[in-house]
This record gives C-alpha cells, sequence and structure tokens, in this order.
C-alpha cells in the first residue's frame, strides 16, 4: 500500500542532519519486590516476544522510494536484537548521563532495511533522592511515518497498565493496533452534514476553502490585527540557521496543579500558559545569548485530527501558527498575545472539515517537502521558529510489571531551519517537558528548563495579586 503523502512526507524530507523520528524517555521505579537482576530477566523475557503486530512488523518495499513514493510490506525476519536493546550508564548514573545518552540514541537514523523503531531498557540510574526507590529508564523511538504524536502516546498508553499488580506483560510490539493491517491509514472522509451531499466537487471546494483561509490570513496581518500570524512570516534567529545531525536532549516535569491554577486565576487555557513559559523561556534564553528579534517569535503548534475511533498508525494532524509574543516585557500582556493568537487558529480550523484541516497543513508545510528535493532546505525564511506540541497522556499511575512510570518525557524531530522542538505531555500529576535541539546550533540549551520554571514562577506571582 502507498504511504499518503502525509506519512511519506517525512521519509522524504530525512537526512543525516534531519531524522524523522520521535520518541520518548521514560522513567521507572522499581517494583518493591525487585530482584537485583529484575531488569536484565525482564530483557531476556521480552527477547521471547516474537509475536510483531503492525504496524511494528512493517518494513518499507522501497527503502528510499521511487519517484518520492513509499509503501509496506510485512517483513518475514525481524532481528528483534537490532530492535530491543540493553544499556547502562556509567557512574554515577545521574539524570545527566541519562539525558547524554538519549540525546545520543536520538540523533541516530533509523534503518530503512527493517522495521522503523527501537526500544532501549537502562540501568544504572540512581535515585532521585537518598531513600528514594532504585529506577530505570526506557527510551523508545519510532518513525514519523509510522505515527504522529498522538498516535505514539495511543500505543504507549497500552504498554502500561494501571493495575500495580499486573505481570508478565506484553512487549510493546505485541499490542499495536489490530484495527488497520498496515501502519499507514487515510484519513477517513467528512461525513456529509445535514442536507449535504457528497460529490465529485468536493474536492475542489476544499481548495478553495483553504485558498480562502490564506487570503485571510494575509489580510487580516497586513492590517495588523493583533495576534494573527502569516505562515513564513517568522523573523530570522539563532533558533533557524542550518543544523547537524547531533543532538541535545532535556527534560523536566511541573507540577500540573501549578500550572493549573495559573490557569484558572488567570483566566486562560492550560496550554496557554503552557506556551507562556515556553515563551519566557525562548525569551530569557535569546537575551542571554544577545539575540532576541525585534519581532515576535512565531510557534507552529501541531493540532490532532485524530477521531477516538481511529486506530494510532499514520499521521492525522494540521498545524496552527501562533505568535509567541517574545518582544513583550510584561508577562501579562505576553499572555495574553499568546491567548489571543492562539484563540484565532483554532477558530479558523474550527471552520474547516477533517479534510480541509489537513489539506491546509499540507498547503503550508508543503516547502519543508520541497526545499530537501531542492537543496535549499532551511535557507529561507521559516515557516514559524519554533515548533510547539502539546500530546495528552494519562492522569493516573502507569505500571509496567509492577514498576511505577515516574516520567514520560517526548522527544521529537527538527527540521533544516528549526533547531529546537518543544513538545510536553500530561502525566499524572505533572506537566513534563522535552526539549530536543541541536547541540551545535543551540548552545546551553539545557538552561530553558530554568528558564521554563521561572516562567511559570512569574506568572504565579502575578496569578496571586
Amino acid at each position: 500500500m502507498v504511504l499518503p503523502i502525509t506519512d511519506g512526507a517525512w521519509l522524504m524530507i530525512e537526512s543525516g542532519e534531519a531524522p524523522q523520528h520521535v520518541g520518548g524517555l521514560m522513567v521507572f521505579d522499581y517494583p518493591p519486590d525487585a530482584s537485583p537482576t529484575w531488569l536484565h530477566d525482564t530483557w531476556q523475557r521480552l527477547r521471547t516476544a516474537t509475536d510483531f503486530a503492525p504496524p511494528f512488523s512493517y518494513r518499507l518495499r522501497r527503502p528510499y522510494g521511487l519517484a518520492g513514493l513509499f509503501d509496506w510490506e510485512p517483513d518475514p525476519d525481524i532481528d528483534l536484537d537490532y530492535h530491543l536493546r540493553f544499556s547502562a550508564l556509567p557512574r554515577p548514573g545521574r539524570v545527566r548521563e541519562l539525558l547524554v545518552l538519549v540525546s545520543r540514541l536520538h540523533s541516530t537514523l533509523l534503518d530503512r532495511h527493517r522495521p522503523l523503531w527501537e526500544v532501549h531498557l537502562i540501568e544504572g540510574l540512581q535515585p532521585e533522592h537518598d531513600g528514594d526507590p532504585p529506577r530505570f529508564a526506557m527510551y523508545a523511538k519510532f518513525h514519523h511515518s509510522m505515527f504522529d504524536g498522538v498516535g505514539a502516546m495511543r500505543v504507549m498508553r497500552k504498554m502500561f497498565s494501571a493495575d500495580p499488580n499486573d505481570r508478565d506483560m506484553p512487549a510493546p510490539w505485541e499490542i499495536a493496533s489490530t484495527s488497520a493491517t498496515t501502519p499507514s491509514s487515510t484519513p477517513p472522509a467528512r461525513r456529509p452534514t445535514s442536507g449535504e451531499k457528497p460529490g465529485v466537487l468536493d474536492p475542489l471546494r476544499s481548495v478553495g476553502t483553504i485558498a480562502a483561509t490564506l487570503r485571510d490570513q494575509a489580510k487580516a496581518t497586513r492590517r495588523g490585527v493583533e495576534g494573527e500570524v502569516m505562515p513564513f512570516s517568522a523573523p530570522r534567529s539563532l533558533l533557524n540557521g542550518r543544523i547537524t545531525g547531533s543532538r541535545r536532549f532535556a527534560a523536566d516535569g511541573f507540577s500540573f496543579e501549578r500550572i493549573s491554577g495559573v490557569a484558572r486565576a488567570l483566566g486562560v487555557s492550560i496550554n496557554d500558559v503552557a506556551l507562556a513559559m515556553s515563551s519566557h523561556a525562548l525569551r530569557t534564553y535569546l537575551l542571554d545569548h544577545m539575540a532576541l528579534p525585534d519581532k515576535p517569535l512565531t510557534g507552529m503548534i501541531p493540532v490532532s485530527v485524530r477521531t477516538e475511533d481511529e486506530g494510532p498508525q499514520g499521521n492525522a494532524l494540521s498545524f496552527l501558527v501562533a505568535d509567541l509574543g517574545t518582544d513583550i516585557a510584561d508577562p501579562i500582556d505576553r499572555l495574553e498575545r499568546i491567548r489571543t493568537s492562539m484563540q484565532r487558529g483554532k477558530d479558523r480550523l474550527a471552520s474547516m472539515s477533517r479534510s480541509e484541516r489537513v489539506g491546509y497543513a499540507v498547503a503550508i508545510t508543503s516547502p519543508y517537502v520541497i526545499g530537501p528535493l531542492l537543496g535549499i532546505a532551511g535557507r529561507g525564511r521559516p515557516l514559524a521558529n519554533v515548533v510547539i506540541s502539546n500530546v495528552p497522556g494519562p492522569r493516573e499511575p502507569r505500571y509496567f510489571d509492577g514498576a511505577r512510570l515516574q516520567g514520560m518525557y517526548p522527544a521529537s524531530l527538527l527540521q533544516q531551519g528549526q533547531a529546537l522542538n518543544i513538545t510536553l505531555t500530561s502525566y499524572d500529576t505533572e506537566m513534563q517537558f522535552g526539549l530536543t535541539a541541536c547541540r551545535r546550533t543551540l548552545p546551553q540549551m539545557q538552561r530553558m528548563l530554568d528558564h521554563l520554571d521561572s516562567g511559570l514562577r512569574v506568572l504565579e506571582k502575578l496569578a496571586a495579586v
């Protein structure tokens, strides 16, 4: 089956400098009754789990495509020792050593001659504080042609149990959705509303709606409507140089109650607060490097169009571009700019059908596909300065064979001309941020974690006034 453009594009634009996989770092407490060899024993048990469900059982029929076309085929001889790996951190086994390892693992391309996924079990992680239980980690990555962020999260939800007493749980590659026979599925067509008849003119109407939307955006931007942003209107910045294949991954969690408390007090959404934290971090980081543009940075915000009854495979995404207000010193005014811009983008997408939202995403991101083919990727004005994505996760504790999942930190991808991705997910009592960056383009990027925290503290003080 030929992949639709929404899935195949991730393969078309991939290069050694811009791998197109997404992943996640998960940190666990060992089960209370774990033996000293529990993690190694678990790895050995998982190595015997050779029942591969789609999409983990599929490989590319033509690894490098034919005229940009890709399709899947079952892999009859999967080498599990390649896909499932066991690692140990060097002493002293701090979070610093863990993030260095994950940064290195996330930098490497997946082998296109094999199914496009890897799972790593990592031992040697020290407790966060004296007296805390011992910990281990799991890092998993999947090619974006297999899953988008929401699809990957649905798979991860199935990997873990809400019951701490569950044991001998299935391996991740045994539990993918059985509702699809291939990793990729074309988004279902929009259902006609009452009195509406589907017809051959529907695709033409969609094209017309998308063109009209872009035209209206351009007019509103020229009029200076507050919060209105056109794609490719982002200022040039330190975030938007050419990138290399080396990655730096940084991660931390923030109390969900703190963030939701600010949102309630200031009358905004939780996502608005997370974007304001990100805006503060970006502004502070660029000020520290004397590189803050006079114009506001813009953020590309992925928006899922996946329905609850769809399987996790493939991509079902649209995008909106938001004004991050980084040119505004006052944090409340900055938050209001973000809220206004996000509401305009959400209203615009809400006025479209499902297929129109996907078509809009294809239209505004097409330069990302064309650029690498012409050898000019990352050399023009970026669609947006940074990608900021929020993927909802489970709001209650999860377990794997009795090991409690303490943290789930998303790792994402970069494009040429975009050196930073901020992805966050809600899990249990925290909002957990994962920052993925080109380590050569953005020096000391991990300091943005402190800036995220200071941004939240500033908003908490203002909310208490």
